[in-house]
């Protein structure tokens, strides 16, 4: 039989396919302002990862570079305790959508440098650590080793302190064909202009500027995913609003 004659049947079966997947999902009518929905719907089907322009679960890894308290001490364009709230948030979504974590501080096998903060650490326990003398972390070839190993390409970084021990990295993963997020809420300088120089350069070189809100938002995308929408409206409740999630609130 010729080839020709081969695509017409695996052509054929290829549409019956995609039209029988499309009459599988389920229709959402809203009628009077309110949507009825199917028994058990958990929301729209996932993009591929190749496809999804967002940050997902599939396709995103978090990095933090040196947040040690020495560095932490220079900081002044935010407050300590605002930027460990964000922080703490960041990292508790993190966790929760089980994305790969990478820990990076600088100094502490060399000079006996600070490690990073005890905090942070507790709350990703399995997040893998490199310890550098590079001040730019991705001319460490163990940290680069690292974030390749995560198989991800949407990278949302954070570090102390913005215009030189982030912004050095983040730069160069742009321009290694990495999609770069900076929660430009999670992390400081030590003057707001400091700061503000070291977002505007990383913007320059393609790098995203989001809030740390964004994250949680973007990771569940999703109302009726009902396997994480709990945890995430605790996080939203507890480290945005302020909220105690264990009390009644109007």
């Amino acid at each position: 039989m010729k080839p020709m004659k081969l695509l017409f049947p695996i052509a054929f079966s290829l549409l019956a396919n995609l039209s029988f997947a499309s009459q599988s999902l389920p229709e959402i009518n809203t009628v009077n302002g309110v949507a009825n929905y199917p028994a058990g719907y958990q929301g729209t089907p996932k993009r591929a990862v190749g496809e999804d322009p967002f940050l997902s679960p599939e396709n995103s890894a978090l990095i933090l570079i040196d947040y040690q308290p020495h560095i932490l001490m220079g900081v002044r364009n935010i407050d300590h305790k605002d930027l460990m709230n964000n922080l703490t948030g960041l990292i508790k979504t993190a966790v929760m959508y089980d994305l790969p974590i990478i820990f990076s501080h600088v100094g502490v096998g060399l000079n006996d440098s600070k490690p990073m903060m005890e905090a942070l650490i507790k709350l990703a326990p399995n997040a893998v650590f490199v310890d550098r003398t590079n001040v730019n972390a991705w001319e460490e070839p163990e940290f680069v080793k690292a974030v390749e190993a995560t198989g991800r390409k949407k990278l949302i970084m954070g570090g102390l302190w913005t215009d030189v021990c982030l912004a050095y990295p983040a730069i160069e993963a742009e321009n290694n064909g990495y999609d770069v997020y900076v929660p430009e809420d999670a992390v400081g300088s030590i003057t707001e202009l400091s700061h503000e120089n070291g977002m505007k350069r990383m913007e320059r070189a393609g790098v995203e500027r989001i809030t740390w809100n964004v994250v949680p938002a973007e990771l569940q995308r999703d109302h009726a995913r009902s396997e994480t929408v709990a945890p995430v409206t605790r996080i939203f409740m507890e480290y945005l609003f302020k909220i105690d999630p264990d009390k009644p609130w109007k």
